[in-house]
């Protein structure tokens, strides 16, 4: 289709990037994509390194 108006449901919401992950991950399962294990993984992983980010003390210019 033109202009990218494909899309035809209604846009998610989340509360958290967390919740946008977990559903992310865990939508990978059931499709054979990832195992279980790999959700749960990549989820501990990215926490860890969102957390180290935010923890960075940012210069301001």
């Amino acid at each position: 289709m033109k202009g990218g108006r494909s899309f035809l449901s209604t846009p998610r919401t989340f509360g958290n990037f967390y919740e946008m992950a977990a559903e992310n991950a865990y939508s990978r399962v059931p499709l054979g994509v990832h195992f279980r294990m790999d959700s749960d993984a990549g989820l501990k992983l990215g926490s860890a390194i969102g957390r180290k980010i935010n923890n960075l003390h940012w210069k301001k210019q």
